[in-house]
């Protein structure tokens, strides 16, 4: 929820309440610059001259408050107020069904000029609530102070606007503090809200908004506090059921519930979710080339030490620390499209291209698991890579530029096909993110039987292992967006494995018996190390094709150093990454 969106609940609400007693203040003036019969305005003792006053101005009132809107939006919004009552001996005032919404015609004239506002706004409410007015201050004084304002069930509506020439950015609180001096409200609530986004003919929600602000003071000292939030010493707000398509309706995204706690510097996401309403068959079949088809769902991720300044008044996402908690994350990948150019598409490049500045400390994920799932059209199979129990820390997450940036590392651990540990270490230069520029280690040091990789080993990579324990896998690779290069150590035993190929009509792959058997008497080194030698580490080179993306990258370059370790040809590396190879 951007600046703009929260300053449409506080704004509007405080522009009823404060313009009806700005214009108890300045009515009398204008009453008499008008000829009117109310010249001069005084402090009354009476009650009951309080209580008649206030309701022989009420229809001037609301005439005013029309007028003030019309003249601070350029004539683009219109106001309705159904009734306003007032209650002089408790000091409370409330006003029904009140509306606010643009001129169409006034608005499609700006439009047509080049000159309307990217976004323009309608809200209404069946109920504001004021309570705390001092009645007497008020006619003399050009000061605010309220204990109470609520809203109940407001619905607040945005319409986002194509606009070629740049907005001209209005700063509420100038515009307040040429009029008014001071404006303080003790607590203001927003109670069963319904925030509406419309964009290019698409409608999205917030419901049940939610909004708690203490302690707000609009002056000259709290204009630019930046340990305010909307002016606010305190606030929590929160909304539920957001949900968005994506991408032309090919995915989802759905938030269960959104909490803030100012206070705590703390943002909550439940139950957020990433998910495509197509099969992987039908997202595959509307593709004209190879794309990745993802599915992501996560119960909880928490923001904290978010800074509220930068992110209201900037629109910047800076935070210390960003944590996930569980989640599963599937990519899926059919490779008998036509293949697509990636480059330019490796995470330190998607990360500098958000549309919006981030700044992350840290990102945590706990627990988090991840599968790859890729159709292979020479072996007419999909093989999936599975890693479980994903631990991740992430520092640096940012695409701010400039020199002398600390480099995106990523360190983590989890378990490859659920039972094998695995540790891997990433660096991302930002400095020059361009190029790609990256570092990997990534290691494996537990005994197990080489047959728990035939699940993607068949499919993928044409390979069934037949026999053999692996007790030691370690890469150290480093390269850019255009190849990767470094030592990999691959140590294992009583190696046997068989090459597959797929006959026409046959839904199974068959071994190719000759050159298995060949393979693996003459060819395949069994061991590493063998008896009473040393193990063999080896240089493995991969220059990346624009098809593959980053982890294709890294994944055939170990690829290639294990096939040069068991004595295989580095070819085979080369045999599935896509469908015209």
């Amino acid at each position: 929820m951007n600046k703009k969106v929260l300053l449409l609940i506080l704004i509007p609400s405080l522009l009823i309440a404060g313009g009806y007693l700005f214009i108890r203040y300045t009515l009398g003036s204008t009453i008499a610059r008008d000829g009117g019969k109310n010249a001069t305005l005084t402090k009354t003792d009476s009650a009951s001259a309080k209580q008649a006053l206030s309701l022989d101005l009420r229809p001037l009132i609301i005439q005013r408050l029309q007028q003030l809107v019309a003249k601070t939006s350029d004539n683009i919004y219109e106001l309705s107020v159904g009734d306003m009552k007032v209650d002089v001996l408790s000091s409370n005032a409330s006003f029904q069904n009140v509306v606010l919404k643009p001129d169409k015609k006034r608005a499609d004239s700006l439009r047509g000029l080049g000159l309307a506002p990217v976004e323009t706004f309608a809200f209404s409410f069946p109920k504001l609530e004021v309570e705390g007015i001092n009645f007497d201050d008020v006619l003399t004084e050009k000061t605010m102070d309220y204990k109470l304002v609520k809203l109940t069930n407001p619905v607040f509506e945005i319409y986002r606007n194509t606009n070629d020439k740049k907005e001209k950015k209005e700063d509420f609180t100038q515009r307040f503090l040429k009029e008014m001096k001071k404006l303080s409200v003790q607590n203001l609530i927003v109670e069963g809200g319904k925030i509406i986004i419309h964009n290019k003919g698409k409608s999205n929600e917030l419901k049940d908004v939610f909004i708690d602000m203490k302690d707000i003071l609009v002056d000259s000292a709290t204009r630019n506090d930046q340990s305010r939030f909307l002016f606010a010493k305190k606030a929590s707000l929160s909304f539920k059921d957001y949900k968005a398509a994506v991408s032309k309706g090919q995915y989802n995204l759905a938030i269960d519930k959104v909490n803030v706690d100012v206070s705590e510097q703390k943002l909550t996401l439940g139950n957020l979710s990433f998910n495509s309403p197509l099969s992987k068959k039908e997202f595959s079949s509307r593709q004209k080339f190879s794309k990745e088809y993802f599915q992501f769902s996560v119960p909880s991720i928490t923001l904290n030490g978010v800074d509220w300044w930068k992110l209201v008044n900037e629109d910047e996402i800076v935070a210390k620390e960003i944590t996930i908690n569980s989640g599963k994350l599937l990519i899926y990948l059919d490779r008998s499209l036509p293949p697509k150019s990636k480059m330019g598409n490796f995470p330190v490049h998607l990360l500098m291209k958000l549309p919006m500045k981030i700044n992350i400390d840290r990102l945590r994920t706990n627990n988090l698991d991840f599968a790859y799932e890729e159709y292979n059209p020479i072996s007419q199979q999909s093989g999936t890579i599975r890693f479980s129990n994903i631990s991740m820390s992430v520092a640096n997450v940012s695409n701010r530029t400039g020199k002398g940036l600390s480099p995106v590392t990523v360190s983590g651990n989890g378990l490859l096909m659920d039972k094998i540990p695995v540790k891997a270490d990433f660096t991302f230069s930002r400095e020059n993110y361009k190029s790609g520029g990256f570092t990997a280690s990534i290691s494996s040091d537990k005994y197990f039987d080489g047959s728990l990789l035939n699940s993607f080993a068949m499919p993928m990579g044409m390979v069934r292992i037949e026999k053999g324990e692996l007790q030691k896998i370690q890469a150290n690779l480093q390269g850019d967006q255009l190849q990767a290069s470094g030592d990999i150590t691959v140590l294992y035993k009583n190696l046997k494995l068989h090459l597959l190929e797929k006959d026409k009509g046959e839904k199974e792959l068959d071994k190719k018996g000759v050159t298995s058997l060949v393979a693996n008497a003459f060819v395949l080194k069994k061991d590493n190390p063998k008896e009473g030698e040393e193990s063999r580490k080896v240089q493995a080179e991969f220059k990346r094709i624009p098809e593959g993306g980053f982890f294709m990258l890294v994944w055939k370059t170990i690829m290639t150093g294990t096939l040069k370790t068991i004595g295989a040809p580095a070819r085979i590396a080369n045999k599935t990454v896509s469908n015209t190879r």
